[in-house]
């Protein structure tokens, strides 16, 4: 069976290449609708291999087939510097990344997310297809969330239709039916790339022209609302109604007076279909007792708590991307043992993730990449109306939207669906892009060079200062850091005595290993280790509690792994003779651990910084040239053909 699995697969890869030899879009459509859609873990979970990276080399050898066509173009687009900017933040957090080993191997997984939106957009300008994009990042959508309702009210959520339609939760308090996820295994992230897309299926309803494609595009915005529903998610439902009053008050004209029914038609159908029910069990959570809350939303509360805390212990680059999941049971005290959390260990809310990952350097960061995105929408808006372009026009007011809307569902929930978010700024990116070119039926009035600069001198300023940067950087990392981490439990003196089992008990008593954590490191400082005999080149010394919650750890670093061991054997003989000092029945029993090479965060950055910088460089100076050989009118405007006056 695994053979013939193989042999299938291979000969679907052969025949894509193929095709993507022949019409390179295909590529590109076959990319995007199966990642987006999530069908490539879909498949993975079938039969034990993602599609994804296979069809991300075809892209790029689609990429050059348009290169040897001649037919390749590559253009600067605001939302690209915004997503180096966003790339920027990411890189910047990992500086005392808290657990670099997880913020490293994320980082790798953006940069990979970053060559997917480069490969996106090269071939969406290249081959001009913005607006199929759209279409077939709808219809795939669309179709799965028919695919739940199908699955709910006519086959009663019987299995789960291969992975294409999951049923991971029953019904909750005020939920009017089982909560669907789709593709997706939590119907939270469901339900906002849903509500990513609806805008955009909204936007091709009202752009076509002719009846039949508007009842198609209809359909698929009857499909992804009902979708929504099916989620039962309160914060979706929030976000789908921000989102698509954003629509209407952008479409304009009817769809702007529109807004005016909307309290109509919230009292008739937010009791009738129980969204009224499903909202009013977040007001339980505000009462002075959580014994009538919702269990799901206290664990929420807390863990936002937590991101609330990391972000005030470092609040300017944070802990590092990916740390949260480490750093969690540091903050919170009923962590793993007297009260576990029964849902993913996260911050739920995509704000304080990045505050408490990255600090105000990475929200700034996202806030850039997001205005980016909005102003490149709004602008492409602007001179569609103004070219008559009303179909492009309202795609614009769709990536609005479905932006906004993702922002608002992003209030309950953490980050999942960048790749989905890329998608829909390579589309903004395309459309100002296109709403930039000159009309087909425009002839330009006499026209005359006209030297620009500007970007050059700004892109050669930008490589100097990332070569300035580099070199910093390069001084302060020219070596290796060895650290050693010895864990050291809390136990009591007398602890064989049966008698003894509640002074043992130091996890759920949660007071006692936090001070102990303070004893420890109030005594362990580089003084005290150089009068305990510690070699000289100690670089830090610090405690915290363990990741339990039972032990202290106490992590030396120095320049060797002599100085290392040797300071480690001295904090540890300091730790347990500190703490054997007080008048209480504790102990710490543990050995140093031998120490370990550590290669400093800021040397693995300079790589990625360095080629960001050189990247934006070499944009702005292409953009610059390019623009130095582009002619500017001296006088006059576009006169449409036909209509010139001799």
């Amino acid at each position: 069976m695994t053979a013939v699995v193989a042999l299938g697969g291979g000969l679907v890869l052969v025949a894509l290449l193929v095709l993507a030899l022949v019409r390179p879009e295909v590529a590109l459509l076959a990319l995007v609708g199966l990642d987006v859609s999530n069908l490539n873990q879909v498949v993975a979970d079938q039969v034990g291999v993602s599609p994804y990276r296979p069809l991300l080399l075809l892209a790029l050898v689609a990429l050059f087939v348009l290169l040897r066509r001649r037919r390749l173009v590559l253009r600067w687009s605001p939302v690209t510097l915004g997503l180096l900017v966003l790339f920027a933040g990411f890189c910047a957090s990992l500086f005392g990344a808290a657990d670099p080993a997880a913020s490293q191997e994320l980082l790798v997984s953006r940069a990979r997310d970053l060559l997917y939106y480069l490969v996106v957009l090269g071939l969406v300008v290249s081959l001009r297809r913005v607006v199929t994009l759209a279409q077939v990042v709808v219809l795939v959508l669309a179709g799965l969330a028919g695919l739940t309702v199908v699955h709910e009210y006519l086959l009663g959520n019987s299995g789960d239709l291969f992975g294409l339609s999951r049923v991971p939760l029953v019904q909750e308090g005020g939920a009017s039916t089982p909560r669907h996820a789709g593709t997706s295994s939590d119907v939270n992230f469901w339900a906002r790339l849903l509500i990513l897309v609806t805008p955009l299926a909204l936007s091709l309803w009202a752009g076509a022209g002719r009846w039949r494609p508007r009842v198609v595009w209809a359909g698929c915005v009857l499909a992804l609302l009902l979708g929504v529903y099916l989620t039962q998610s309160r914060g979706g439902f929030i976000a789908l109604f921000v989102g698509l009053v954003t629509w209407l008050l952008l479409a304009g004209g009817r769809y702007r007076r529109s807004v005016l029914l909307l309290p109509v038609l919230l009292v008739v159908l937010v009791p009738l279909s129980g969204i009224g029910s499903r909202l009013l069990t977040l007001t339980a959570v505000t009462s002075s007792s959580t014994a009538t809350a919702d269990p799901s939303v206290v664990t929420r509360q807390r863990l936002q708590i937590d991101a609330w805390h990391m972000f005030l212990d470092r609040p300017l680059t944070g802990h590092g991307i990916g740390s949260y999941g480490t750093l969690f049971p540091r903050y919170d005290r009923l962590a793993d043992y007297y009260t576990p959390v029964d849902i993913v260990v996260a911050a739920h809310n995509f704000y304080l993730e990045q505050a408490a990952d990255g600090g105000v350097v990475l929200l700034l960061a996202w806030l850039v990449f997001a205005g980016t995105v909005l102003f490149a929408a709004l602008r492409s808006r602007a001179v569609a109306l103004r070219a008559g372009r009303t179909a492009e026009a309202l795609l614009a007011v769709g990536v609005v939207a479905g932006v906004i809307g993702w922002a608002v569902a992003s209030v309950f929930l953490h980050l999942s669906d960048f790749r989905a978010v890329l998608v829909v700024a390579a589309l903004a990116a395309a459309l100002d892009l296109r709403a930039g070119e000159q009309p087909a039926d425009a002839v330009a009035a006499p026209v005359a060079p006209v030297p620009h600069r500007r970007l050059a001198v700004a892109g050669w300023a930008a490589l100097a200062v990332a070569a300035a940067v580099g070199c910093v950087t390069a001084a302060s990392a020219s070596s290796t850091v060895w650290t050693s981490t010895s864990a050291l439990a809390v136990v009591t003196a007398r602890s064989g005595d049966p008698s003894t089992s509640y002074q043992l008990d130091v996890v759920t008593r949660g007071q006692i290993v936090p001070t102990l954590t303070a004893v420890v490191q109030r005594s362990s400082s580089l003084d005290d280790l150089a009068a305990a005999g510690a070699p000289a080149d100690v670089l830090t010394v610090d405690a915290d509690q363990s990741r339990l919650g039972g032990a202290v750890v106490v992590r030396v670093s120095a320049a060797s792994a002599e100085a290392a061991d040797g300071a480690a054997a001295a904090a540890v003989r300091l730790a347990t003779q500190r703490v054997s000092a007080l008048q209480e029945d504790y102990v710490l029993r543990g050995e140093p651990a031998p120490a370990e090479a550590r290669t400093p965060v800021a040397r693995w950055l300079a790589a990625p910084l360095g080629l960001l910088a050189v990247a934006a460089a070499a944009l702005a100076v292409r953009t610059g040239r390019r623009r130095d050989d582009r002619p500017e009118p001296v006088t006059g405007t576009l006169v449409p053909q036909g209509r010139r006056s001799s």
